[in-house]
C-alpha cells in the first residue's frame, strides 16, 4: 500500500486533484478529503508491480512537486564541458546521493540531495537536469514551544535549451531549523527562498555555471511588460470602434492644436491619448467582463509598475477574478506603462477549466536578483510548466 507523510497529503495534495484522479477512475466523488485520499490508495493496491500502483505512485510525486507553487528563477550560462560531463560531476559532488523519491526517502534534519535526473535528446546531449532536495524542518506558531517536524523538499530544473534554472518549493512562513528538543527558535526560521538560492548556488559552483544577465531584475521587469503586452491585447470588435472613430479624432486633435497653439509635434502623442479614452470608455461601458476573457489563455486582473517620469506609484488591481481590462483602473496607469515598459509585479488569471479545477492565478515579480512565479488555487504540472515556457518565449 502506498504511504504518504499527512504533512505532504494535508500541504500538497489538494482535494480537487484527488477528485480528478477518483473522477477519471470511474471512483465515487465526495468532499471529504480523506475519504478521497483513501480511495485513491485502495486504487493503487498493494502490488507494486502492477500499473495501477506504479501510475498512482507517479501521480502522487507528479501532484506533490506542482503543489510547489512557488518559483524563482533566473537566466544562466551551462559551459559545454559541463553539459558533457555533467553525470560525472555530480557523482563526484554528490556520493552519497540515494536515488530515492520523496515518498520512500527517510528525511533527516540535514538537507540532502535525493535524486537527480539528466533529460537528454536523441543525440545524447543534456536538455534539463533536474535535482530533488529535502529535509525536515519545524513547524509551528509559538516561540519556545514545540514544532511538528514536517518533510520539505526543494525542486531544482535547469532547463538549457531556454538557459534557465528554476528553484520550486512550498510557500510557508511558519517553519523553522530543526533544533534540540524540537523547540521553535525564531531566529531559526526556515526562508525557502533563501534555501533555494543557496542550494543553485551550490550547484552552480559544481557545475561552473555562469549567469547571463548584467541586471536580471530590469530583464525580468521587461519580459513582464511584454506578457503585459500579450495578454492585454485590444479585442477586434472594440479596435474596430476605435477605428471607427479616428476621422473625428483626428478633426478634434487638429481643432485642438490650432486653437491653441500646440507644437505639432505632440499631435501623435495626443492621437494614441485619445485612442486610450476611447478604449477605456467603450471597454469600461456595461458588462464587458466576457470579452476579455474569450480568445486568450490568460487576462491581466493587477499590474504594479513605476512611473519614471512622474515618480507615481501605480497600482492597479481588479476586484477577484475580474478582467483588469474592463476597468477604470487599467487604464489610468496605461500610458505610465507604456512609457516605462516595465511591470514591477503583473497578476495573471489563466483560463482553465478540468474536471474540479478551475482558472488559477499567477503572480510575477522580481526578489533581489531574481524572477519569482507565485501560483494561486491549484495548477497541475502542465500548467506550471506552460507558464514557464511562456516566460521563457517572452524574455
Amino acid at each position: 500500500m502506498i504511504k504518504v507523510a499527512n504533512c505532504l497529503v494535508e500541504d500538497y495534495i489538494h482535494s480537487s486533484k484527488l477528485k480528478n484522479f477518483c473522477a477519471e477512475h470511474n471512483m465515487p466523488v465526495s468532499e471529504n478529503k480523506p475519504d478521497l485520499f483513501k480511495r485513491v490508495v485502495e486504487y493503487a493496491g498493494t502490488n507494486i508491480s502492477s500499473e495501477e500502483y506504479r501510475n498512482t505512485y507517479k501521480w502522487f510525486l507528479d501532484t506533490i512537486k506542482s503543489g510547489s507553487k512557488e518559483l524563482c528563477l533566473k537566466r544562466i550560462f551551462i559551459p559545454e564541458d559541463t553539459l558533457e560531463n555533467v553525470e560525472h560531476i555530480i557523482k563526484k559532488k554528490y556520493p552519497d546521493c540515494p536515488h530515492s523519491d520523496l515518498l520512500s526517502y527517510k528525511n533527516t534534519e540535514q538537507f540532502e540531495l535525493v535524486d537527480y535526473k539528466i533529460t537528454q535528446n536523441d543525440q545524447n546531449i543534456a536538455t534539463k537536469i533536474s535535482f530533488m532536495f529535502s529535509g525536515l524542518v519545524l513547524e509551528g506558531d509559538t516561540e519556545f514551544e514545540k514544532g511538528n517536524k514536517i518533510i520539505y523538499p526543494i525542486y531544482i530544473d535547469f532547463y538549457v535549451e531556454a538557459s534557465f534554472v528554476v528553484a520550486r518549493y512550498k510557500p510557508k512562513t511558519t517553519i523553522y531549523t530543526c533544533s534540540e528538543n524540537d523547540i521553535i527558535y525564531k531566529d531559526y526560521r526556515f526562508k525557502p527562498f533563501d534555501r533555494a538560492v543557496e542550494i543553485i548556488q551550490q550547484l552552480e559552483k559544481y557545475l561552473k555555471i555562469q549567469n547571463l544577465d548584467m541586471n536580471p531584475k530590469q530583464k525580468f521587469e521587461k519580459m513582464m511588460y511584454r506578457l503585459y503586452q500579450k495578454y492585454s491585447f485590444t479585442p477586434i470588435d472594440i479596435q474596430e470602434k476605435i477605428n471607427s472613430m479616428a476621422k473625428n479624432r483626428d478633426n478634434f486633435i487638429d481643432l485642438i492644436f490650432e486653437k491653441l497653439n500646440l507644437k505639432e509635434i505632440k499631435k501623435e502623442k495626443a492621437k494614441t491619448d485619445l485612442d486610450i479614452f476611447l478604449e477605456k470608455y467603450i471597454s469600461t461601458n456595461g458588462n464587458m467582463e466576457r470579452i476579455f476573457k474569450e480568445d486568450r489563455e490568460a487576462y491581466l486582473i493587477k499590474i504594479t509598475s513605476d512611473d519614471i517620469l512622474q515618480m507615481t506609484r501605480i497600482d492597479t488591481a481588479s476586484t477577484g477574478n475580474k478582467p483588469l481590462q474592463c476597468t477604470d483602473a487599467f487604464f489610468d496607469g496605461k500610458k505610465s506603462i507604456l512609457n516605462t515598459k516595465e511591470c514591477k509585479v503583473l497578476h495573471l488569471c489563466y483560463n482553465r477549466k478540468k474536471g474540479y479545477l478551475g482558472p488559477f492565478t499567477v503572480q510575477l515579480s522580481t526578489s533581489k536578483s531574481w524572477g519569482t512565479v507565485k501560483m494561486y488555487y491549484v495548477p497541475e504540472e502542465e500548467d506550471i510548466q506552460n507558464v514557464l515556457q511562456t516566460i521563457f518565449e517572452n524574455y
